[in-house]
């Protein structure tokens, strides 16, 4: 694998921009839509798969590099450039995208969803885009949408949006990689120093997280200078970074974000939690309603349930739980805030209808039910205690 990528890699780096051109696009039909749905429900199935190499053996890599990494006759000529696009190709790219599908898989194995949402034909760029989700009570939620090249009939993985980044990969990738190419100049020595001081950023910063030291990474990224501080990874970062510090520092990241790009519909996401710390009601919903329109994916009701229950609108929580359950019936969590919500509200009736229903999915039994009720760890602080609960323990 790690052959063949070097070589596409390299391949493309010889081929000039004209040839952009050449490029095949998918016709938007009823036939290439089944095949993109049939492309889709087994890219989300790999993910579940031990050592699925799906997402390598699917992503175009050739192209996926042709955005990236911007190669003309002076720069190929540069023996430094060229040596600097050599590592880059064969250090960050293979490790990047070794890391992208496993990061992916070890959320899973913690506890996270990945799910196809939907997929659409981007009339501009005539190519079918795969919208995937993210989402676990800790992490929070993303989305990834996929952008597919189409060629001798065959669909691959090109790009990827991250809506969290509110960019394509390609594109945070080509911003570290002008950040720290040699000048094509050889006598450019502050252009080159600069560049040299970004490589030493990156290696601090690296090594500040990877020991935990937060506080002392957010200041480093502040100390930092140039083009790089205008573009948003530089801004996501900083708030992954503020996150684990404390609520203050993670609310003033988010707000510069929103402050540098405030047109941006893909600082939504990042937007919710800064108005849930802000204990803006309206704001936060008006945002949920957006992100739902714009990605058409109903699970947004389980995270207003969330919400709400935080604002206190517990008819909206109890709501937009029940919702969820009707359009995911698999997905536990919202049952069991559901049960939580009942508990904390005393509708102990409708907690036992919820119980009644859950037995009769076959997914549970009753004496699993009680046995997780009962136990004090579980915090249920009135539903053990209740008549009604107690004599529905004891029916048959």
């Amino acid at each position: 694998m790690k052959y063949i990528f070097s070589c596409l890699l390299l391949f493309c780096s010889m081929i000039v921009s004209s040839q952009e051109t050449l490029e095949v696009f998918a016709k938007n039909d009823e036939q290439n839509d089944e095949k993109v749905i049939e492309f889709g429900q087994r890219f989300a199935d790999s993910f579940y798969e031990e050592d699925s190499t799906f997402f390598l053996d699917n992503f175009n890599l050739e192209s996926f590099a042709k955005k990236v990494i911007s190669i003309n006759d002076k720069i190929s000529e540069d023996d430094a450039v060229k040596k600097f696009n050599e590592v880059f190709k064969d250090g960050l790219f293979i490790e990047k995208f070794h890391m992208f599908p496993q990061n992916i898989r070890t959320s899973i194995e913690n506890g996270a969803s990945y799910s196809l949402v939907n997929f659409y034909y981007h009339l501009d760029e005539r190519k079918y885009h795969l919208l995937f989700r993210i989402y676990s009570e800790n992490g929070g939620l993303n989305y990834h949408d996929y952008q597919l090249s189409y060629d001798n009939e065959r669909f691959q993985l090109e790009d990827i949006f991250i809506h969290v980044m509110g960019e394509y990969m390609s594109d945070t990738y080509q911003d570290l990689y002008q950040l720290s190419v040699p000048s094509k100049d050889r006598k450019d020595i502050k252009t080159n120093r600069e560049r040299l001081k970004n490589l030493i950023y990156f290696m601090r910063l690296k090594s500040l997280l990877n020991t935990n030291k937060f506080k002392e990474a957010l200041e480093l990224t502040h100390s930092l200078k140039g083009d790089f501080t205008k573009k948003k990874v530089y801004y996501t970062t900083k708030i992954k970074i503020a996150s684990k510090i404390n609520t203050v520092f993670h609310l003033e990241a988010i707000d510069e974000l929103l402050k540098k790009f405030p047109n941006d519909p893909y600082t939504k996401l990042m937007a919710v939690d800064y108005y849930v710390m802000l204990k803006d009601y309206n704001a936060t919903m008006r945002l949920l309603d957006e992100i739902k329109e714009s990605t058409e994916d109903v699970f947004i009701e389980y995270v207003r349930g969330n919400v709400a229950w935080q604002f206190q609108d517990y008819e909206l929580a109890e709501r937009s739980y029940a919702n969820t359950i009707i359009e995911y019936p698999g997905f536990e969590e919202a049952k069991l805030n559901l049960l939580y919500l009942y508990d904390f509200l005393e509708k102990h009736e409708d907690n036992i209808v919820l119980l009644n229903r859950m037995i009769e999915s076959e997914e549970y039994n009753k004496e699993d039910l009680i046995e997780f009720i009962d136990d004090k760890s579980n915090d249920f602080i009135h539903l053990p205690n209740a008549r009604i609960y107690k004599r529905w323990k004891k029916k048959k």
